[in-house]
């Protein structure tokens, strides 16, 4: 029977886990978390906007961080595979604090408040309004960094690792030396047939 536990498959639906957590994260960046009326003397009645990156600066790049594993998951194995598992579980701590204390009405006007687009000399008028898609999309990519996090810790060391003619000079070398001595990708870049005898040198 073929062995599941190197099947393909989980390496696969880790890698889109990370992909959709990067664009779940810069999505939670880029929309408003809340909405706060406030009264101005000059401009009446005006509406404050919070954005997802004044509310937690780190979205952005973590979700940059998400997209980079991607690549370090592809061409790591072993124990560096549990170490990049373990820095994606605590790359989910932050946003999933800044979604809890988001339901937390007096933080989140005090944070609207100290916005940089507030009007000088503006009243609140009563507190935030929470805006879901913003907590909802952080949630969605804190989920899915800590699930692809405890995938790479449980099970990293059994996914399937790029080829030989895809790692580092350095793991070649560790690794064990093929049969035609690693002449056969440097007959093919150079166009000549692998199969064909080599062609004696001519004295």
């Amino acid at each position: 029977m073929p062995d599941r536990s190197k099947s393909p498959r989980v390496l696969v639906v880790t890698i889109a886990a990370l992909i959709a957590a990067s664009a779940a994260l810069a999505g939670a960046a880029s929309v408003g978390w809340a909405q706060l009326e406030v009264q101005t003397p000059l401009r009446g009645l005006v509406g404050i906007r919070l954005g997802g990156s004044e509310v937690l600066a780190a979205l952005g790049p973590l979700a940059a961080f998400a997209l980079a594993a991607v690549a370090a998951v592809l061409a790591t194995g072993g124990a560096l595979r549990w170490l990049l598992g373990a820095l994606l579980l605590g790359a989910a701590v932050p946003p999933a604090v800044a979604v809890l204390r988001a339901f937390d009405t007096r933080w989140l006007t005090d944070l609207t408040l100290s916005a940089a687009q507030r009007p000088a000399l503006s009243v609140p008028l009563g507190p935030a309004t929470i805006l879901f898609a913003g907590p909802v999309l952080a949630a969605v990519g804190a989920g899915l960094l800590a699930a692809a996090g405890i995938t790479l810790i449980a099970r990293g060391h059994r996914m399937p690792r790029l080829g030989r003619r895809y790692q580092t000079p350095a793991a070649r070398v560790a690794g064990p030396t093929p049969p035609d001595g690693g002449r056969l990708w440097e007959r093919l870049d150079a166009g000549e047939d692998p199969t064909a005898p080599p062609t004696p040198p001519v004295r």
